[in-house]
């Protein structure tokens, strides 16, 4: 019964013309999504997913999803919410690797805490993280980096981030509007082919010194991680 109330819930929530897809083996990206999650299998776990839509309607879909969640159910530490973020034109090329230090100097890639072995933190390669064990877990479980470059058809204007989740996170709605605002800020900065970015050069430079005290086998396998 309570899955039909959650159900119900989401599709109220619908713009005219989306509907609300249940248990598709792949998601419909023009509309909502409802199915099973694998890595929550254990616990009846469940994944929702938005049209791809403006960033307008995304924060009216955020809103109003948290709310369903919070009064249908809960989340923990294997629980998270992804955000893809996009250009219209496929044609414009993002600088992940921009992207990736920008975010990291905005202090967004560790305000929710290491959950799982999901996200794990795309800086943390130089100092902390156990590279063999990264590439072992990459292998064998897909995505598990907190940011990352997509390339469907050989696009480069596809980031997805994954740092926002754990325990009743949904309640957390302003502090994910708030960073949400700060990762579309950085993605445009982001974007090649623009005016000259004194402030990122500062940061780049700065990262390169850290990367000069690694040895070269240590670089080169992290070049290979984020690519």
């Amino acid at each position: 019964m309570i899955e039909d109330e959650i159900i119900d819930a989401l599709k109220d929530i619908l713009k005219e013309g989306i509907e609300l897809k249940k248990n598709l083996q792949s998601n419909d990206d023009n509309n909502m999504n409802y199915k099973n999650e694998p890595s929550l299998s254990a616990m009846g776990g469940k994944e929702i997913t938005t049209p791809i839509c403006t960033y307008e309607d995304l924060k009216q879909y955020i809103s109003k999803i948290a709310k369903i969640i919070d009064q249908n159910g809960s989340t923990d530490e294997n629980t998270g919410f992804h955000i893809h973020i996009s250009t219209i034109d496929e044609n414009i090329e993002v600088d992940f690797y921009k992207f990736m230090l920008l975010c990291s100097e905005a202090s967004l890639l560790h305000n929710w805490g290491d959950r799982n072995a999901f996200c794990l933190n795309v800086m943390d390669v130089l100092t902390v993280l156990n590279i063999k064990e990264a590439n072992k877990l990459k292998s064998k479980k897909g995505r598990v980096w907190n940011l990352e470059k997509r390339r469907e058809h050989n696009k480069t204007n596809h980031v997805e981030i994954r740092t926002i989740g754990g325990t009743n996170y949904q309640r957390k709605v302003e502090q994910i509007l708030s960073e949400l605002n700060q990762f579309i800020e950085i993605f445009n900065r982001s974007i090649k082919n623009q005016n000259r970015d004194e402030a990122y050069k500062s940061i780049l430079q700065e990262h390169m010194e850290i990367l000069k005290s690694a040895s070269e086998e240590r670089k080169e396998k992290f070049l290979q991680l984020i690519r």
